[in-house]
């Protein structure tokens, strides 16, 4: 079971990513917990979402991320 502070921190990382009509957003939250969620709670579980905390997180462990989140982020325009 995904920790709620990480699920909605990934929500908000993507309504804040995504910029889109609703259901495109809702994808691209689905494409974002299937690509960082696991990244997210194993490196950012404690961080409060919002402000860009978690994505700021996970750039500070860019090196130590799954291919695939790293992957996300880079299409996403989010990396370093």
């Amino acid at each position: 079971m995904t920790h709620p502070i990480i699920r909605t921190a990934v929500v908000v990382l993507l309504a804040t990513v995504a910029g889109t009509a609703p259901a495109a957003a809702q994808e691209k939250m689905r494409e974002a917990r299937a690509a960082c969620g696991a990244d997210a709670k194993r490196f950012c579980d404690g961080i409060r979402p919002g402000g860009g905390r978690l994505m700021q997180c996970l750039k500070a462990n860019e090196p130590a991320l799954s291919a695939g989140c790293r992957a996300f982020l880079q299409s996403r325009g989010e990396q370093k």
